[in-house]
């Protein structure tokens, strides 16, 4: 796996662990479409602030490139099916 992605992910689990715990919970007591909102903002402005602050970082440069990558991939996936 490429260092940039590890050094990625590392940052980002944190927040996709906490937000897949809290969006468990909240989708329990609220219901799927409220918990997919204020989940997702939450651990948004949550990600945001550690990034900017902690990490100096922009979160959303990290998010880019875990998009790219993935999708990157499920572009090899695809040409290796048709040829």
């Amino acid at each position: 796996m490429d260092i940039i992605l590890k050094s990625i992910l590392r940052r980002q689990m944190p927040f996709l662990i906490g937000g897949v715990v809290t969006g468990t919970i909240m989708t329990y007591y609220y219901g799927f479409l409220f918990a997919i909102v204020v989940n997702s903002t939450i651990w948004y402005g949550i990600s945001y602030i550690v990034s900017k602050y902690y990490w100096k970082k922009k979160g959303i440069d990290d998010q880019k490139y875990i998009i790219q990558y993935a999708l990157s991939k499920i572009n090899s996936r695809k040409r290796k099916k048709t040829n």
